[in-house]
């Protein structure tokens, strides 16, 4: 949907509202503002050049992380997997596993080049995530949950060896978003919701995003 078109839907939308109130009044009003269409907007993505690329996707986790999460490396990439999938045109992404069991089989494979990387995979992009938080609860309460996951992203193209990333940022999510955290629930079905959450943050700098108009 073009800008135009929003613009033109929006006008329309306001005409019917201001015609409604004429002829049925207020008390009217109240009945149908919720059946309206809400506002939306077009969040550009940062870096839309991985449409119609193989990317692999590498995560990074300190040894502490690693110790109390062993499969989080593999969790993480295949939640922002299917999220890529889902959302940028012509993306293929190489089997997360092969990325996993390649760090576990490599004891020097965070001192290689990312681009060297890929090119194992024939990938044309490399997707690094680099874990600095991945938290389930508060640190003031064991019994209070809520997951945080923060990650410095870089992208790194494949033909050019030992390159700066061609894109580069940081994701900071929180499940719940907003509030305390919550009691009554587990470590895996926060983790689950956490990472679900992040693989959105993360995947959404990589196209064009329509969300709601605050």
């Amino acid at each position: 949907m073009t800008e135009n078109t929003r613009v033109a839907r929006r006008l329309v939308g306001a005409a019917v509202v201001t015609l409604l109130v004429t002829l049925a009044g207020c008390k009217s009003l109240v009945a149908i503002l919720p059946l309206l269409p809400e506002p939306t907007k077009t969040i550009p993505a940062e870096y839309p050049y991985l449409t119609g690329k193989k990317v692999a996707i590498v995560v990074r986790a300190d040894l502490e992380t690693l110790s109390v999460y062993p499969q989080v490396q593999w969790e993480v990439a295949d939640h922002v997997r299917v999220q890529l999938e889902s959302n940028v045109r012509g993306v293929s992404v190489v089997e997360t596993r092969k990325i996993v069991d390649f760090q576990r089989s490599e004891p020097n494979w965070e001192t290689m080049d990312p681009a060297a990387i890929g090119k194992r995979f024939s990938a044309d992009r490399v997707l690094e995530l680099d874990l600095t938080q991945y938290t389930t609860r508060q640190p003031e309460s064991e019994y209070l949950y809520r997951g945080q996951i923060t990650a410095a992203l870089r992208v790194y193209n494949t033909e050019y060896s030992n390159s700066q990333p061609a894109h580069q940022t940081q994701v900071e999510t929180s499940y719940p978003p907003a509030g305390a955290g919550q009691y009554g629930t587990s470590d895996r079905e926060v983790r689950r919701a956490t990472m679900e959450a992040f693989a959105q943050d993360a995947a959404g700098k990589y196209y064009d995003r329509v969300v709601k108009a605050k």
